[in-house]
């Protein structure tokens, strides 16, 4: 009975919440196969829930870990990004100001290539 329930509750997960939070699971996006909701989804019709509790908190936790790698990651790509934007020796004072440096993309650059948005880098 509980494991049923357990299942129904994942599928209605998979349904109708997973789709509208806009990520995917983190163990699936580093390590590929299924997420973990279909880990747990597949654990519990095996092996019933009592049984699989332990393999799915184990999953969870491994999931965690991918998440918080896949983080630092995205934080060195940010860092090197920033790193690289190197806005002195631009004048953007007056142009930003007056707003007559639009940029094709919508960023706002002087002739000679200076970015001119208030942080002086568009990321």
């Amino acid at each position: 009975m509980l494991s049923q329930l357990s299942l129904l509750a994942i599928r209605g997960y998979q349904r109708h919440l997973s789709p509208r939070k806009g990520y995917a699971c983190a163990y699936r996006m580093a390590h590929g196969g299924t997420g973990c909701s279909g880990f747990a989804k597949a654990a519990i019709a095996e092996s019933g829930l009592i049984a699989a509790l332990p393999l799915i908190r184990a999953r969870f936790q491994a999931c965690r870990t991918a998440a918080l790698s896949l983080h630092a990651k995205d934080d060195q790509k940010q860092r090197r990004k920033r790193d690289a934007c190197d806005p002195s020796g631009c004048d953007c004072g007056t142009l930003f100001h007056l707003n007559l440096c639009r940029g094709s993309r919508g960023a706002d650059t002087t002739p000679d290539g200076c970015d001119c948005t208030p942080d002086g880098c568009s990321l």
